[in-house]
């Protein structure tokens, strides 16, 4: 272990490399600023972009990055040696801030003292990363509790997603120009908005970096961080729950069916598989709308970090469709919920605490008769049922206004809604 070697390399890391913008800005007070999301989607080139963007010396921009070979098996009594090997090679202004970016922080040990010892000191602005919900307000270290504020980081947005392919958008566009966006959105739609995915020059390649993502994911961070002994039971438990993006997760059910093929499986066990996927933002959980507390924590639905990962099990465009949105209204921090009414549902009830907001509908296409009659129905029901007016759906490239009983109904494309809305 080379901790001086380890910080040494990493002196001016970042400067002038060209990166996409990032939609998004950090909260600004006395906190440590948490940078969370899914392994790949770009956390550490925000923190560049945030770094790069401040008006400072670069010896007062410090980085460490987590994963680096030399601070592998690093103990707690090298923590101050990290401290003393960052002044001798930065010997930053001590008249002027000085910002201290750790990514992958959680690879440290003991990191929520330290990190505490550190902000205690006044010295700094602390700025971190992981691909792990560890560092996520509700699951930090008791001693960062009131001290840290998260950032969640996703895949490129559509706008994004376009300004890293150089596409040209406007609210006023010629039919051609439409129909480019619109076969740009579906691509985006196919294989998603990693980063790594976005600048692949193929098809295949993209693909490729999705499987071997997925796969690095399951292997690393839930297999080797856990110590699972039966990993092939774990892989094929994660695989049976992708089968049920977009809807109501039954973890019970997957594992019954396990049992039935004389793979042994108890459901406590297929439990922590379900949350150390969680852990990592392989999988999100939505929630029914309920005015009843318990009701709200029932029957969850299951929801990727990136349509692209759905591709691996499943080419339903719908699918694909309604978890991009998931994803948009995630990123937008819109407090969300489904609302269940037996016999139909409606995808996402946007609101607070004072009620719902909007009613979106997400349906690859309306126009067959049967589709149209149902996603307009269950609005309708689901307006009168929780006193919601604004009501849309989202389609891939269906736009129009539906009266039905005084009420008003906006059908957007998705794509216009992400760039627009």
């Amino acid at each position: 272990m080379d901790i001086y070697n380890a910080l040494l390399r990493y002196n001016g890391y970042g400067k002038g490399l060209k990166m996409v913008e990032r939609r998004l800005t950090l909260p600004k007070g006395n906190f440590i600023n948490s940078i969370i999301g899914p392994r790949r989607a770009g956390k550490t080139f925000f923190m560049l972009l945030c770094k790069n963007s401040l008006d400072l010396p670069e010896s007062n921009k410090i980085f460490i990055n987590g994963e680096d070979i030399d601070l592998e098996g690093l103990k707690q009594t090298d923590l101050d040696t990290i401290e003393k090997s960052m002044f001798s090679i930065y010997s930053p202004d001590k008249d002027k801030e000085i910002y201290l970016f750790i990514d992958e922080i959680q690879n440290f040990p003991s990191w929520g003292r330290w990190l505490r010892t550190l902000f205690d000191e006044h010295r700094y602005k602390i700025i971190i990363s992981g691909s792990s919900s560890e560092l996520s307000t509700d699951e930090l270290p008791n001693e960062l509790r009131g001290r840290a504020i998260n950032t969640l980081i996703l895949p490129f947005s559509f706008k994004e997603y376009c300004s890293a392919l150089g596409v040209k958008y406007s609210e006023q566009m010629r039919m051609d120009e439409i129909g480019i966006l619109a076969s740009k959105f579906k691509e985006y739609l196919e294989y998603g908005g990693y980063p790594l995915v976005v600048e692949a020059g193929t098809l295949e390649l993209k693909a490729l970096i999705l499987r071997e993502l997925y796969e690095t994911v399951i292997q690393r961070d839930l297999i080797e961080k856990h110590k699972v002994r039966k990993s092939p039971v774990l892989k094929a438990f994660i695989n049976a729950m992708l089968g049920s993006v977009c809807r109501s997760v039954s973890p019970t059910a997957v594992v019954e069916w396990f049992n039935s093929q004389n793979i042994k499986i108890s459901h406590q066990t297929g439990m922590n598989y379900l949350n150390f996927a969680r852990e990592v933002f392989l999988f999100f959980f939505l929630y029914p709308y309920s005015r009843k507390p318990k009701q709200r924590n029932t029957k969850p639905k299951l929801y990727l970090p990136d349509s692209g990962l759905l591709a691996l099990v499943d080419n339903d465009m719908s699918k694909k469709l309604e978890n991009q949105v998931f994803v948009e209204l995630t990123r937008r921090s819109k407090h969300i919920s489904y609302l269940d009414m037996g016999g139909s549902e409606v995808d996402f009830v946007i609101g607070s605490g004072r009620g719902p907001e909007e009613l979106i509908q997400v349906s690859y296409s309306i126009n067959d008769p049967s589709t149209y009659a149902r996603e307009t129905k269950a609005l309708i029901d689901a307006s009168s049922k929780l006193k919601c007016k604004k009501l849309t759906i989202l389609t891939f490239n269906e736009e129009k206004i539906i009266k039905v009983r005084k009420q008003t109904i906006k059908v957007l494309p998705a794509w216009k809604w992400m760039l627009f809305q």
